[in-house]
């Protein structure tokens, strides 16, 4: 009972956050001309935004490999790198999980245990979280958006970021602890039938994480790229960690609305409050679409190159 209130309020708030965007796009691009998308420089930023947001999926599929071969499960990038991307598409199905079932599904098929490739998942889940979160603050503190530029602790902005950052490294330490928590809510049991261990250690957690805060940071900077085409040339734009911290922020709250495909109107609408003063309405509402685009045409040249590899490789 509680899990289906969970999720119709999920899907409700996706709801609500796509009509507020809807609303705020009508109003920003009424009458206005959009011959700018086809802008030479803004074709070339949204096509280095897509590679960028495309090549991220080679930074998870790292930490992936560090993951697995810390609980005895090695196996090389080349062949873990493509099931990541046949498997990313999953997330536009509802429900936001059918990505990480098929990824399991398919590690299975290459020889790797059920329970160390369910747990690498969860990690995966748990640490990304953790990076967003700790990016999306370091941003907010150092480079925020225009409604918190006034914020009364601004003023002890060098002591909250060192605090920040601790808290970041207490989660990394208790990353573990939270993902056995997890593991045995779903009713698995986190010792299972394994040959290797299934704790990550603590440098492995952290070169994990330096892999998801640099997926981040990539798409971040793409986005940026993008604004920076699209403003008008006498406005000055925010530099890349300003728009880092935004898309940060915006995935943060589009990965716990399970409810939203992809994040699908959640992330459009926390990242047009990120730009409000920052970018003219119809510019940040293009920058907005620009992204979803982006994202959508990265996952399907990933979910193509790597299904090809698969059926070459007859998983």
């Amino acid at each position: 009972m509680k899990t289906r209130l969970a999720k119709g309020l999920s899907v409700l708030l996706a709801i609500v956050a796509t009509g507020y965007f809807i609303a705020y796009a009508w109003r920003a691009l009424a009458g206005r001309d959009l011959s700018g998308l086809l802008d030479r420089q803004v074709v070339y930023a949204a096509s280095a935004l897509t590679a960028l947001y495309a090549a991220s999926i080679s930074t998870t599929a790292l930490a992936w490999v560090r993951m697995l071969a810390t609980m005895k499960q090695p196996h090389p990038v080349r062949r873990l790198l493509p099931i990541l991307a046949a498997t990313q598409f999953g997330k536009y199905l509802p429900g936001n999980i059918a990505h990480h079932l098929g990824r399991v599904a398919l590690a299975r098929s290459v020889g790797i245990q059920v329970t160390p490739a369910i747990l690498s998942v969860t990690y995966e889940l748990v640490l990304a979280l953790v990076a967003a979160v700790h990016v999306g603050a370091l941003t907010l503190l150092w480079s925020p958006p225009e409604p918190f530029t006034h914020w009364p602790f601004a003023r002890y902005r060098g002591l909250l970021l060192v605090l920040i950052t601790l808290g970041a490294a207490a989660l990394l330490l208790l990353a573990p602890r939270v993902v056995e928590t997890l593991t045995r809510l779903r009713g698995k049991d986190p010792e299972g039938s394994c040959s290797g261990p299934l704790r990550l250690d603590l440098v492995s957690a952290a070169v994990c994480y330096s892999m998801y805060m640099s997926g981040l940071i990539l798409i971040g900077f793409g986005l940026w790229l993008v604004a920076a085409a699209l403003a008008p040339e006498a406005m000055h734009v925010p530099g890349p960690l300003f728009f880092i911290g935004a898309f940060a922020s915006s995935w943060i709250l589009g990965f716990i609305a399970p409810g939203a495909p992809a994040g699908l109107g959640v992330r459009e609408a926390i990242l047009s409050a990120w730009l409000a003063g920052v970018l003219p309405p119809a510019q940040a509402v293009l920058l907005i679409i620009t992204l979803r685009i982006a994202t959508t045409v990265g996952d399907l040249a990933n979910f193509a190159w790597g299904g090809i590899v698969l059926l070459r490789q007859r998983i």
